[in-house]
């Protein structure tokens, strides 16, 4: 009875990128691709529950995820910049 979205859900159904992946895109928070999906996925429920989380909110929400490509100033700034880009499209 549980619904579960893999990071190829996450697009809209025309390819359009939602709007954590292009806040990826634009912050360069894609690394070699390895963690990439669950950082995605993660970010998504994040702001769903949180969509204004402060910066310790967002380095808490980001902890059960391993990157060993970055330091990870990237995929922070990139969940900040998601949160903008869903407050502009609200």
């Amino acid at each position: 009875g549980h619904e579960v979205t893999t990071v190829e859900g996450l697009a809209a159904p025309d390819g359009t990128l939602s709007p954590v992946q292009r806040a990826f895109a634009e912050c360069h928070g894609l690394q070699c691709g390895f963690c990439t999906p669950g950082f995605l996925c993660t970010v998504t429920a994040l702001l769903r529950d949180n969509p204004t989380p402060g910066e310790e909110e967002v380095i808490e929400g980001l902890s059960g995820n391993l990157c060993r490509c970055t330091g990870y100033q990237n995929i922070v700034k990139a969940v900040h910049r998601a949160a903008e880009i869903l407050a502009e499209e609200r």
